[in-house]
């Protein structure tokens, strides 16, 4: 990967990797749920109670059959995409309940802030592809909530989407729904979420979901993330290896169920406050795995997930742009192929921002600006043109500067680019107040994109009939 310029020595990697490979095979990995235990015991895996002992061999096999790159499939086809190619892939904040107004205010997400997210997902120059939970909306039942976001998703974008992994129920009805859009899901149209529990085990629901996605030879994000001196070591090194262990056990069990599934490796840890005991989320630790995560998926040949632009603040202040910086550049430098979080995250990704939302835009757009590969071709250089030109230093009339003057460089949304006397004079003047401006104008454009009238009536039919 060309813009990869964090590396780590490969006998650390290796250390990593067979210092997991002993937890799997001595202490094992918890799956509390009747239908793993019974594919790890028919494929000759060790059991004790709802405990599973991975042999190196076992691990070795699964990582074979497990691509190093697939097509995200979207509703509109120019929207689909490569993970695992040289492309760094975004996505919104991801199960938020909460919203954050412009006032610092906090108040319950409802269903109409996901519908708002998702026509800014739609409308997005920086975001690829949408979260399945971008807010979770507390005015509609929980059971259903998943469908109601998922319509939304359907109807309102034509980027590529995320399934629910809440429950088996949740996931063979976000399954269905994806059939009556592609008629079938014989290829990857759903990325699909799935997180360990810290330390060493696996939710039930969760390995519900995914064996369900796994039959279905959907990708899965297998993730697996500890607070450092809580669930886990308080060593970034001990945190490593625990998590690590986690998610090649549920990598391995998605290629027991179904050779060939798509994989996207995440691996985090974020430190415990030992003040408090809470999580802290955008630290200096939490680059480090997002720097690390990546070379382990090299390591492993398999696309790997990032955190984004995270921040522990409230509102749009220097905390919550220097935090966002470092958790992207990290992300985008170390070779990151999507993240998660990527716009409107406040507060340990508790809650959403249509503000935070706008000015992180302008910071991925310019953390793809700043991956992009540098043009080295004959027009790039320039020779003829420099020579012509000698020691005039007027080129702003050339017409080589007239074809590339509105794409050679990265231009904001948000940012102030202005002297200082025209700054004073600007209103308003602060980010959060021209971040609302751009919002009002950015859902007063949207239009809604094209889909099969036919389609469309199924959908909100079978929403209806779940409900």
């Amino acid at each position: 990967m060309n813009r990869v310029l964090f590396n780590f020595d490969l006998k650390l990697l290796d250390q990593i990797h067979n210092y997991s490979l002993e937890l799997l095979k001595e202490n094992g990995i918890r799956f509390p749920n009747k239908e793993a235990l019974e594919i790890f015991k028919h494929h000759g895996f060790k059991t004790d109670g709802e405990m599973v002992f991975f042999q190196q061999e076992n691990i070795e096999k699964a990582l074979e059959t497990v691509p190093q790159r697939f097509e995200l499939h979207a509703r509109n086809k120019k929207n689909s995409f490569l993970i695992g190619d040289d492309s760094y892939r975004m996505a919104p904040g991801y199960g938020p309940p909460f919203i954050i107004e412009k006032s610092g205010e906090m108040r319950n997400a409802v269903l109409d802030d996901t519908k708002k997210f998702c026509k800014l997902v739609q409308t997005s120059k920086a975001l690829d592809f949408n979260s399945s939970i971008v807010a979770q909306p507390n005015d509609v039942p929980i059971k259903t909530a998943h469908l109601d976001m998922l319509l939304s998703t359907m109807l309102l974008t034509d980027k590529p989407l995320m399934g629910s992994t809440s429950s088996k129920i949740c996931a063979e009805e976000s399954l269905e729904m994806a059939r009556i859009i592609w008629g079938n899901t014989d290829k990857p149209v759903m990325l699909n979420l799935v997180d360990s529990l810290s330390p060493l085990q696996y939710a039930e629901e969760m390995v519900d979901a995914l064996l369900v996605y796994a039959r279905a030879k959907q990708p899965l994000i297998i993730h697996s993330a500890c607070s450092m001196g809580s669930s886990g070591p308080i060593t970034l090194a001990g945190s490593l290896v625990i998590s690590n262990a986690c998610t090649l056990a549920g990598i391995c069990l998605t290629q027991l169920v179904n050779p060939g599934t798509p994989i996207v490796y995440g691996l985090g840890g974020s430190p415990t406050d030992m003040q408090t005991g809470g999580y802290v989320n955008a630290s200096p630790e939490d680059a480090k795995h997002t720097a690390i995560v990546t070379a382990l998926g090299r390591y492993y040949h398999i696309p790997c997930r990032s955190q984004g632009a995270l921040t522990e603040s409230f509102c749009l202040d220097y905390q919550a742009g220097m935090e966002s910086s470092i958790m992207m550049t990290t992300a985008a430098l170390s070779g990151a192929h999507i993240s998660l979080h990527a716009c409107g995250t406040y507060g340990s990704m508790l809650a959403m921002s249509f503000e935070k939302f706008i000015a992180d835009e302008d910071l991925c757009c310019a953390i793809k600006k700043l991956i992009k590969p540098i043009e080295f071709s004959e027009d790039a250089f320039a020779m003829d043109m420099i020579k012509k030109m000698g020691t005039s230093g007027n080129y702003l009339i050339e017409p080589h500067t007239a074809r590339r003057c509105r794409s050679e460089f990265f231009i904001p949304d948000l940012n102030t680019r202005t002297i200082h006397s025209k700054w004073l004079k600007m209103e308003p003047r602060q980010m959060d107040q021209r971040a609302s401006q751009l919002l009002e104008k950015r859902l007063l454009a949207y239009e809604k994109p094209d889909i099969d009238s036919s389609i469309e009536k199924d959908l909100i039919k079978y929403v209806e009939n779940k409900k």
